[in-house]
């Protein structure tokens, strides 16, 4: 329906918004692919989530190429382009643990309790700040409401990007750590940080990252100016610095799944089960006394000098050889 109010002062491409469309759509059906046959389906689901996001906010503008002052395809541009890479994120931070079990826990600089927390509550808070922020900054005409809104909404982004750089700064912190002390890493992994496409893969998902963040620093600064400013109704620069880097990480996550890097060489280890009964030496069973009232012939004097003296205190071991000590749970020679 027509308002007053002017989202777009350009009519929105119908090529280039259709080529957007039509890649993020055809990138969920391989992601849904790869996530089932490397079994990896929190990262892949995200991933998706994400993709279809983007596919509603580019309907969004496809839509509004015949009508770029209709509010509700304005909303879905907004709320589908600006939540959609929140997920893609939260899928970078879940590949970040598999990459630090490849080198070792020892060389991370923070705890996986708050890694957890921190980095799936604030994507989870950003996530509800840009959903209000958007709605309530485009469903209302009053200047007033429109202001709160786009305050909520640079709240969100800016907790996003906040979240990106303090995952930037402690995965630099992994790198340095890890480059500085390469002598102690366990060589079972050898296998798997020692590949070609290993390292590719952490090429990849570096540069992935690092398009994320230019993304949401440039939505950022586009809210920030207001939707009515020169940077915003740029669409040359929301397709770079917006579509084409989510689609550029999106991509890369994609071609170097995570489930298929670090599973390719992934070491065996032969674990040996081991009876749960605790060893007990065998106790031989003392010499029984011969009946009296049975042999005719029976004489105290060799029965005693026959018997041994068996007392329950004593520990008393067969002629044999010592028992052998338990093996451990894991063969070391299966590891190495």
């Amino acid at each position: 329906m027509a308002t007053s109010r002017v989202f777009f002062t350009y009519e929105p491409s119908l090529a280039g918004n259709a080529v957007f469309l039509a890649l993020f759509a055809l990138l969920i059906p391989v992601t849904f692919a790869l996530g089932i046959k490397y079994k990896n389906s929190i990262f892949s689901t995200n991933v998706v989530t994400g993709l279809a996001l983007e596919v509603v906010g580019y309907v969004g503008r496809v839509l509004s190429y015949n009508s770029p002052n209709d509010r509700c395809d304005f909303i879905l541009f907004l709320i589908g382009t600006v939540t959609g890479p929140t997920f893609i994120c939260v899928a970078v931070f879940l590949a970040m643990p598999q990459i630090v079990a490849v080198y070792g826990e020892e060389f991370r600089s923070w705890k996986p309790t708050w890694y957890s927390y921190l980095f799936c509550a604030l994507p989870a808070i950003s996530l509800v700040l840009e959903l209000v922020g958007g709605v309530v900054s485009t469903i209302q005409d009053d200047s007033v409401n429109i202001d709160s809104g786009v305050r909520v909404l640079i709240a969100g982004l800016a907790i996003q990007l906040g979240t990106l750089v303090v995952f930037i700064f402690h995965a630099t912190l992994f790198a340095i750590a890890v480059r500085t002390r390469h002598h102690t890493l366990d060589i079972k992994f050898a296998g798997i940080y020692n590949s070609g496409s290993f390292k590719i893969f952490l090429a990849a998902f570096s540069l992935a990252t690092i398009l994320i963040v230019v993304r949401t620093a440039f939505r950022l600064v586009v809210v920030a100016e207001g939707y009515d400013s020169s940077i915003a109704q740029s669409e040359i620069l929301l397709l770079i610095l917006d579509g084409l880097m989510v689609l550029l990480a999106a991509v890369l996550l994609l071609v170097f799944f995570p489930g298929r890097v670090l599973s390719s060489s992934r070491p065996q280890m032969i674990i040996r089960r081991i009876s749960k009964t605790p060893f007990r030496p065998i106790r031989p069973a003392p010499h029984e006394t011969p009946s009296i009232h049975h042999s005719p012939t029976y004489n105290t004097s060799s029965v005693r000098s026959s018997q041994h003296h068996y007392s329950p205190r004593k520990m008393y071991h067969p002629a044999q050889s010592p028992p052998q000590p338990q093996r451990s749970m894991v063969d070391s020679e299966a590891l190495w």
